[in-house]
């Protein structure tokens, strides 16, 4: 069926009651980014957390790193060697979407997220990547 059939406005109610769902108990700068026109469902349905300080994330800054199993899909499993930028990015950037905070804070490391943050911003959705830059302006500046 071509495209042009379907009628996507009775998706609408849908998407208000994710939205509304999504927001709830967030803190407030996640809800209002949660709140945007062009959030993805993606987010609507799984809503992002955002470490509180920079200074908690105490991944490794080099070597070989378990991807937690709540990270892992068909690109990313077992271990990984932060030395590879792209599986480093990749890893960070399924911290960043599907990590807890104390995952983040377990997974992510200070130095090496400011590293890659110009990289990873390029694939991030932007009311994740606003919501970080928003709290930390050491990455603002990258």
């Amino acid at each position: 069926m071509p495209l042009d059939d379907y009628d996507f406005t009775r998706a609408e109610p849908t998407r208000t009651a994710m939205r509304a769902d999504a927001v709830d108990g967030q803190p407030q700068d996640i809800a209002d980014a949660l709140r945007a026109p062009d959030v993805p469902d993606e987010l609507l349905a799984r809503p992002f957390e955002v470490v509180a300080d920079l200074d908690a994330l105490r991944g490794a800054d080099a070597g070989p790193v378990q991807v937690p199993d709540s990270l892992a899909d068909a690109a990313l499993t077992g271990t990984i060697d932060t030395g590879d930028p792209a599986l480093c990015g990749l890893l960070y950037r399924h911290a960043l979407l599907y990590g807890s905070s104390a995952v983040q804070e377990d997974v992510l490391n200070r130095a090496r997220l400011i590293q890659l943050w110009p990289q990873l911003t390029r694939d991030l959705p932007a009311a994740v990547s606003t919501v970080w830059r928003r709290r930390f302006p050491e990455l603002a500046d990258r």
